[in-house]
């Protein structure tokens, strides 16, 4: 399972993440001394916004598109494609004329202007575009591909953002117009690519709509309880807060990127070999999956410890003297952003096998527990009580998911635990 070509795919896809998350974090010594935390507030609100309406253009059948891509000897993978494409068109319009009839209490909400919900809706459509052919560069374990777009949306982002923040001094709304003029590039180019190389036929077939329907639709409040759990914070703290709290918060979570790079290419790297795995259903094999999940496990955790640990000694070469409050809380959120690397690799089972509806009542749950105790944690120990219902929710969700995939899928894992303490990696 772990031969050379698995090792050369984590490689290739942390060098990847290290590229395309870490420009961000090279501009903070910048833009954190040219943007005030308002207009960092700003920006991590319609970031908020924009992932939120993820689940909604498109309802997440860009995943089914990464799972069926494995079936693809069994059904017409064009087509299937095809029919995903349509879903995205009906979804994203329905979405951009309800938020144009919400505009007044969703401008309340997130503080921002109307002209950018609206963007952010256009956005979003493109942003499915360019996530449909990455995952189909991840199932087919094209890394190469993948790091193209991925790095290219980095690059356009990176140098779009600086030339119009610190040259024209258009402050958030020229980091706004970086982030949404890159995915709007890149998922033209990624629409392009999949007529191009023939993985899209806009025959579309009903039933085909129906499988990723099936697959999409459960994954609705799924996603909106990873909302819950990943960016009400944000919300809270700019309604009962404000704007300059939600920047200052913002830079912590930028920071804590470190541990979200590491978890999110492995699990992108290890996803098909593992799915493939789970096809087999063989000992040898789950012995060995239970192996890589405790290394992976303890190593996420020791690199959250050290993010945490460093963050007070480094936050003063990355950000303006405005925001370092921000280190006093990067632990708990780097250690919640390791829960949810450990998260992204048992859900793999749940995937394979479409009980995708059971994951989003485990994720809307703890969705739901992340907004109590933040609510009541902001008022009694503001950014800090919010960072550790993070931390808390994360932990939560990693154990339910473990356990659910686990009667889906079991593990050997206290065999695979013996022969660790025997010091054998692969055998």
């Amino acid at each position: 399972m772990f031969n050379l070509q698995v090792i050369r795919s984590v490689f290739v896809f942390t060098a990847t993440n290290a590229l395309a998350s870490g420009l961000p974090l090279l501009l903070l010594p910048i833009l954190t001394r040219v943007l005030s935390p308002e207009d960092y507030g700003l920006v991590a609100m319609y970031s908020v916004f924009l992932t939120a309406l993820g689940a909604l253009t498109g309802l997440s059948v860009h995943g089914a598109v990464g799972m069926r891509y494995f079936d693809r000897d069994k059904i017409d993978f064009p087509k299937y494609v095809g029919s995903c494409l349509a879903i995205l068109v009906a979804t994203t319009s329905i979405v951009f004329v309800s938020v144009t009839l919400l505009q007044v209490p969703l401008i309340a909400l997130t503080n921002l202007p109307g002209k950018w919900l609206l963007i952010a809706v256009l956005t979003s459509g493109m942003q499915f575009l360019l996530l449909t052919m990455l995952s189909i560069f991840q199932s087919a374990k094209q890394s190469g591909m993948f790091s193209l777009l991925r790095i290219g949306q980095a690059v356009i982002d990176a140098l779009l953002s600086l030339v119009l923040v610190v040259s024209f001094g258009l402050a958030w709304e020229g980091r706004l117009i970086g982030i949404s003029v890159a995915i709007a590039i890149l998922g033209t180019i990624s629409l392009g690519m999949l007529f191009y190389g023939r993985w899209i036929d806009l025959n579309i077939r009903v039933d085909y709509v129906r499988n990723a329907l099936k697959f999409g639709v459960p994954l609705v409040p799924h996603v909106v309880g990873g909302m819950l759990i990943a960016m009400v914070d944000r919300l809270l703290i700019t309604n009962y807060l404000d704007l300059a709290s939600t920047g200052i918060y913002m830079v912590a979570i930028q920071i804590g990127l470190g541990v979200n790079l590491l978890s999110d290419a492995c699990s992108r790297a290890v996803s098909p070999w593992l799915i493939e795995a789970i096809k087999e259903n063989r000992h040898q094999k789950n012995v060995l999956i239970a192996k890589f999940c405790m290394i992976y496990f303890a190593a996420l955790l020791i690199l959250a410890l050290m993010v945490g640990l460093l963050a007070p000694w480094i936050l003063p070469f990355l950000v303006g003297q405005a925001f370092m409050n921000a280190s006093s809380f990067v632990m708990l959120i780097a250690l919640g952003q390791a829960f949810g690397g450990m998260y992204l690799v048992v859900a793999n089972v749940i995937f394979y096998r479409e009980k995708t509806a059971y994951l989003a009542g485990i994720t809307i749950s703890c969705g739901i527990l992340n907004l109590a105790l933040a609510y009541f944690l902001l008022r009694v120990e503001g950014l800090q009580g919010v960072a550790q219902a993070y931390a808390t929710a994360q932990l939560l969700m990693f154990l339910s998911v473990c356990v659910f995939s686990q009667k889906l899928h079991p593990l050997p894992w206290f065999e695979a635990l013996r022969s660790l303490f025997r010091g054998k990696l692969v055998a």
